[in-house]
C-alpha cells in the first residue's frame, strides 16, 4: 500500500500505472484491485488533494473502474430501498455517474458515512434541469 500511496502522492500518473501493472502482475487483478480500493479509502479520510487527484487522473485504470462500479452499485441499491425508481427518479450514465434529483442525492448522502459521501459526490449528477 505503501508503494501505491507513494507514487499518488507525487501525482505522477504514469508510476501509478507502472505500479498497477507491477502488482497486476505479481499478485493477480483481484488483489491488486483490492489494494488499489484500501489504499483510495485510506486518502479519501486522510489526504483530500491526493484523493481528488488520483480520482480525476486514475479513473481509466482498471482497478479504479471495479471501486467505481461498487460504489454505483452500493448507490443503486440504497436508492432502491429508499424507494427511488430508476429511470424515474434516477439513472446511470455509461460513464460512471448516476443522473439524479435533487431529493434523491440528499436522501442518499443523508443516510451515508462521512467516507461514503466523499465517494458518492464524485459520481452523483444532478441535471440542471431536474
Amino acid at each position: 500500500m505503501n508503494l501505491i500511496i507513494g507514487a499518488l502522492k507525487l501525482q505522477d500518473k504514469e508510476l501509478v500505472e507502472s505500479c498497477e501493472k507491477t502488482l497486476t502482475e505479481l499478485l493477480g487483478s483481484k488483489c491488486t484491485s483490492d489494494i488499489i480500493t484500501a489504499v483510495v479509502f485510506q486518502l479519501a479520510q486522510t489526504d483530500p488533494n491526493t484523493f481528488d487527484w488520483a480520482w480525476r487522473n486514475l479513473y481509466s485504470l482498471d482497478a479504479c473502474q471495479h471501486l467505481i462500479e461498487g460504489i454505483v452499485m452500493f448507490a443503486v441499491k440504497k436508492l432502491i430501498n429508499q424507494g427511488f425508481i430508476l429511470g424515474q427518479d434516477f439513472s446511470l450514465s455509461p460513464t460512471g455517474k448516476i443522473w439524479l434529483c435533487q431529493e434523491a442525492k440528499a436522501a442518499l448522502l443523508e443516510k451515508s458515512s462521512a467516507t461514503d459521501c466523499i465517494f458518492l459526490k464524485e459520481i452523483l449528477q444532478v441535471p440542471p434541469d431536474i
